[in-house]
């Protein structure tokens, strides 16, 4: 009976645990320093490769053109800004789940890229970067012949 018990008492304590995390997590993030995004990094960006570009799309929705820096350096492309309180004039914030902070991810680029072809546009909350690859870093077929 007592091996019963105990028993009762581990999974209670666990399920105490679980709960505790779990209020901390949501106190976190209602307060606004927790996130939900992947991994907790913002903003959420992905990569694709056609073999001759890279294009590049971050979400950076509340974020205006001038608020953003795009850097390339050795291969490194960095971008940088800053979301920005948009209260509505004589209104009081009741609740805020959007986090108002800077933001900076960096990257390392897997090839050379040419930076006087490198464009950026903003479309609706969406940062888009295409990259042009230099020629040396484009892969070139070598046709087998033969002998």
């Amino acid at each position: 009976m007592i091996r019963r018990l105990n028993d009762i008492d581990r999974i209670f304590g666990t399920m105490d645990f679980f709960k505790n995390q779990m209020n901390r997590f949501l106190e976190d993030f209602e307060s606004g320093r927790g996130n939900l995004s992947q991994g907790g990094v913002w903003p959420p960006t992905n990569f694709y490769d056609d073999g001759d570009h890279i294009l590049v799309y971050s979400e950076l929705p509340g974020v205006s053109e001038d608020e953003i820096n795009i850097k390339l350096h050795n291969n490194l492309l960095t971008i940088k800004g800053e979301r920005r309180e948009n209260t509505p004039q004589g209104y009081a914030i009741l609740r805020q789940e959007r986090n108002v902070a800077p933001f900076s991810r960096s990257f390392t680029l897997p090839v050379e890229i040419d930076p006087e072809k490198t464009s950026a546009s903003l479309k609706n909350g969406i940062l888009t970067v295409k990259l042009v690859k230099i020629q040396a870093a484009k892969p070139k077929k070598i046709v087998v012949q033969a002998a």
